[in-house]
């Protein structure tokens, strides 16, 4: 059954609609929400740490933000002007963080004296203190070295640095941070287009030239728009060099031109999808879905899927060209409709393996699978429709070859391996060549397999492919890697902290009074409560105190632990040198009670001691490196056993993103190996459908069975040598790495159906089994090695990042599609000939060895 053609005028319309479609989304791509990797990364609530996270959100009085950290370097000593600085950027701080809490040694950093009988207090720097004629910089340095509480980690231990921290509401806006902390810095204007393309990093004008930053707070927003400019600059130089690729593989740099013009268009439409259908009150798992980082394996996702529907679109109308030159190019396009079925099955079996992607349990991947399945519906409308009518205005066949230079050599190179292949298989024939599809298949995996047990049996720090997330190698030698350097060395501060609440074990609900509403209505962990402090709450029980402390000192004692901070180190400071009490700790509820009053009371900005304390408990801040996920997380693990094994009398809750994070690497040792077996009966499910759905109304040229069981052989192939290249040069499985592999089973179907479905349509012509190889291999081989040289050529580029992460995304890609294509070309096509049914009057004859 022939299509009509489209008409010229419905060519139009169809431009004109495009056009309008892409402006509407490319309007919606300037405002797209971001989010940092860890905001509401787990969809599992039933994990034991977001349990933990929710029960502490539950205390109100609690203050539950991240702080971020100004580091202020001296290397040789702080001086007087330092201490100036200091205080100028604690000021600063202030004024670009009202909603924030800012803590230094001059804001609410309390030094506390006895004098004539009597407690005295004053901040450990001030403008004041500074400009006394009898000022002690030694003297001052030895006191603070006294404070337990600010020496190491406001100052460092040997002053060669220093932290403003500022302690952020639960619910503030990563991306918004690096916004104001990068302008602040660089002392300029810096519109949302340039980080978007170009900018990475913080530059610190002149005057702060000494400044870094320490914290995840500050990190992860930069990390989003360090990764996002670099993979849109090496995107689109890859899609460029494609683009000149293109030119030689289709004869016309007019559809090249083409080819890339919708890839591009389907970025805009699945970028621009996000704030739509936040506008339209979509919720995946209870939260709309967020640009983060992991966007540029949906590009990479797209231009796979792009490049092969495309290309292959004008192949086939290149195809119908040669045999009528004359035809108006709508009236080929007809003719090639039909042959666009076979589209369907490919975009439907990559649609649904990303729909699996959310079975891992981490939002980052469910939204990755979301936008790459938009993308691909789109990019499959767009070749049926918006293709033809853009091509019918603008031209290109493939007599363009004749005016390039070099395009028949090029065009025997990518013959090469397709006739290389077949010349091997004829020459093994079916018997030999199955043989040699099922044994490299199988050895490699078996090869897979035997890595597989090997890190199932082994230690952590013994596996072969470490299974962790290293966020830093997405930021060497920025702002933020220079400020990690200085806090994680020996006796430092720490990069990052875990915040874990402590509260008696027999403690009820905390009491707090009326709650005033979150800034912006409705619920938040931003609610502000009004305390009810008196002397019966849990924070004034000494008992309570000593047991906490004593928590605090075995927690500081662990493997790895950097400096572990809580309230109760001025606390015990205060009791100490207060006439009143005189010893480490208060004795009393009342001589506690009144310590913490006192604390409040001496701090510049009261509500800072709600990130600290509360009547519920108090709150310990574990130091940590937190260079990767493994060691946070075994951290992370030792102070809860320690809590369960050593202190039954406290409740300990850890809280805050920082917990998420560390849980992340947990869900896909666990979840990917379960997603990677489900995809195996999801592409053989839809294959066989396919086949049988193709092949209805008449007999059965080749079974469907086992056609779409070959079909599986080049992705079991590709996907155990991912394995193994990971396994030989220590790649790490993290987020990235996890949907490469979605890649490899979308490339792997992608090359396969096309060869197979040629070969099946030989058959249909009446060609023997060998002659339909022949066909299929030797005439048609070449389309498949155009479609992965030309993903390659764009994703080699990303082995030149300077992110870690992204250049072995780039060799994880490029193995994938290399894998892919010769599983298709030697492993594919030498299994076919045991696919071909037997003709009625040809059943009793065998296949020939």
């Amino acid at each position: 059954m022939k299509s009509a053609p489209m008409t010229r005028r419905g060519a139009w319309l169809c431009l004109a609609l495009a056009l309008l479609i892409t402006l509407f989304f490319f309007s919606l791509n300037l405002r797209v929400p971001s989010s940092g990797i860890v905001q509401d990364a787990l969809l599992d609530g039933s994990n034991r740490y977001a349990q933990w996270n929710a029960q502490a959100q539950k205390v109100g009085s609690i203050q539950q933000g991240e702080p971020l950290s100004f580091v202020l370097a001296y290397p040789k000593g702080l001086d007087l002007q330092g201490l100036r600085q200091i205080e100028a950027m604690t000021q600063a701080a202030r004024r670009l963080f009202p909603e924030g809490q800012v803590w230094s040694l001059a804001a609410n950093a309390v030094d506390y004296r006895v004098q004539d009988g009597a407690l005295h207090s004053q901040p450990w720097l001030s403008r004041q203190r500074l400009e006394t004629k009898d000022f002690d910089l030694a003297a001052w340095k030895q006191a603070v070295a006294g404070d337990a509480s600010v020496y190491g980690t406001l100052v460092g231990r040997q002053f060669d640095y220093a932290q403003v921290l500022v302690f952020l509401p639960a619910s503030y806006d990563e991306q918004g941070v690096v916004d104001r902390v990068a302008e602040f810095l660089e002392q300029r204007e810096i519109s949302q287009l340039e980080w978007l393309l170009w900018k990475g990093d913080i530059r610190p004008a002149p005057e702060h030239a000494n400044v870094s930053l320490g914290g995840w707070s500050v990190a992860r927003g930069l990390m989003h728009y360090a990764l996002i400019s670099d993979v849109m600059l090496y995107s689109t130089v890859g899609l460029v060099l494609a683009t000149l690729a293109a030119v030689f593989s289709l004869g016309s740099w007019r559809q090249a031109l083409q080819v890339s013009l919708w890839i591009f268009v389907s970025f805009v439409v699945a970028r621009g999808a996000i704030p739509l259908m936040a506008d339209l009150g979509l919720r995946f798992y209870g939260q709309p879905i967020y640009e983060r980082v992991y966007f540029l394996l949906v590009m990479s996702a797209l231009i796979v899927s792009g490049i092969s529907l495309n290309v292959r679109a004008f192949e086939a109308y290149n195809q119908q060209w040669q045999h009528e030159p004359g035809a108006a190019r709508l009236s080929l396009w007809a003719r090639v409709r039909p042959m666009h079925a076979k589209f369907n099955v490919v975009v439907a079996i990559a649609v649904l393996n990303f729909a699996t992607l959310p079975q891992i349990g981490i939002r980052g991947l469910l939204e990755v699978g979301v936008l790459t399945g938009i993308g691909l519906l789109v990019q499959r409308l767009i070749v049926s429709t918006a293709l033809p009518a853009l091509h019918a205005w603008l031209g290109g066949e493939p007599s363009e070859a004749r005016r390039i230079p070099g395009a028949a050599a090029y065009q025997r190179a990518v013959n090469a391996l397709p006739r290389a292949a077949l010349a091997l298989l004829e020459r093994l024939g079916p018997r030999r060549s199955l043989a040699l599809s099922l044994g490299l298949t199988g050895l490699a995996l078996a090869g897979a397999a035997t890595v597989v047990l090997h890190d199932m049996r082994s230690p952590v720090n013994a596996r072969w492919i470490a299974v962790q997330e290293r966020p830093i190698d997405y930021l060497p030698g920025t702002i933020v890697d220079r400020g990690r350097a200085l806090l994680n060395q020996p006796e430092g501060a720490g990069f990052a902290r875990l915040n874990f609440l402590v509260q008696p074990a027999r403690e009820g609900a905390p009491r707090t009074g009326p709650t005033r509403p979150a800034p912006h209505g409705g619920m938040s962990s931003r609610a502000e409560p009004v305390l009810l402090m008196t002397e019966q709450t849990a924070a004034s029980d000494p008992a309570f105190i000593a047991q906490t402390l004593a928590f605090q000192q075995r927690v500081q004692a662990l493997a790895d632990a950097y400096p572990v901070r809580s309230a109760l180190d001025k606390l015990s400071e205060i009791a100490a040198k207060s006439p009143d009490v005189g010893t480490p700790l208060p004795a009393s509820r009342q001589q506690a009670h009144e310590l913490l009053q006192l604390m409040r009371w001496d701090f510049a900005d009261s509500p800072l001691a709600d990130f600290f304390w509360s009547d519920a408990g108090y709150v310990l801040f574990a130091a940590h490196p937190a260079d990767n996920s493994r060691e946070l997380r075994a951290f992370a693990d030792a102070v809860m056993q320690l809590a369960q094994a050593e202190f039954p009398q406290l409740r300990v809750l850890p809280f805050g993103r920082l917990h998420t994070y560390h849980q992340t690497d947990e869900y896909i040792s666990q979840g990917k190996p379960l997603n990677v077996l489900l995809s195996f009966p999801l592409v053989l499910g839809l294959a066989w459908a396919w086949l049988v759905w193709s092949q209805r109304g008449r007999p059965a040229l080749i079974s469907p069975l086992r056609s779409a069981a070959a079909l599986c052989l080049p992705f079991a192939f590709a996907y155990s040598v991912v394995v193994l290249v990971m396994a030989a040069f220590s790649l790490p499985l993290d987020q990235a790495t996890a949907c490469a592999t979605a890649l490899g089973i979308n490339a792997a179907v992608d090359f396969g159906l096309y060869v197979l479905e040629d070969y099946r349509q030989a058959l249909a012509r009446g060609l023997t089994a060998p002659q339909a190889l022949r066909l299929a291999l030797g005439e048609r081989g070449a389309v498949t090695v155009i479609d992965a040289k030309l993903n390659i050529v764009c994703f080699s580029l990303l082995l030149l990042s300077s992110f870690v992460p992204i250049q072995r995304l780039g060799l994880l890609l490029i193995v994938l599609l290399l894998a892919c294509a010769l599983g298709v070309l030697f492993l594919m096509a030498g299994a076919l000939a045991y696919c071909v049914r037997p003709a009625p009057h040809t059943s009793n004859q065998k296949v020939p060895a």
